[in-house]
């Protein structure tokens, strides 16, 4: 017996990480359907016909006026996060250290402004998948699945 295909949301989140260990974080205004007034990393979802990566890089310059070339960007890790009353995502996580441009609120519509969040100890009004990346980045595995029940899955 065969099993329809899970519904599954693919994202990116693209890490702008500066030497002292910080992340630079969006405050979604409320109005906005994802995590209104937490702190999240820059991302978004893909588009058609587009690669994780660049998708990342373009999510970057669309949410903080910054460029980042591939050769300044590093795969960080995946991240599968089980949301039982929707859709579960798939996030693609990418790191860069340097790009070209200071970060500004390109999106004032969808954004407060930004932030340089410490990733060891982030504030509490980070959101929680937020923090998993960050604990992620700095404690490994490259591979979290958050959120999923204890029991179940393959059999």
């Amino acid at each position: 017996m065969s099993k329809a295909p899970h519904p599954l949301i693919a994202d990116v989140a693209q890490i702008l990480l500066q030497a002292n260990g910080a992340v630079l974080c969006v405050r979604r205004k409320p109005n906005t359907d994802l995590a209104p007034g937490q702190l999240t990393v820059v991302g978004g979802h893909l588009e058609r016909s587009e690669p994780l990566d660049r998708v990342a890089r373009r999510e970057a310059k669309e949410e903080t006026g910054v460029r980042i070339s591939a050769d300044q960007q590093e795969f960080g890790g995946l991240v599968h996060h089980h949301k039982p009353e929707g859709m579960d995502r798939i996030t693609a996580v990418f790191v860069a250290q340097s790009w070209t441009g200071a970060p500004h609120n390109a999106e004032p519509d969808k954004h407060e402004r930004l932030f340089w969040v410490p990733m060891e100890k982030p504030p509490p009004d980070c959101h929680p998948y937020t923090v998993a990346i960050f604990h992620m980045l700095t404690h490994g595995p490259s591979y979290r699945a958050l959120n999923w029940p204890t029991s179940g899955g393959a059999r």
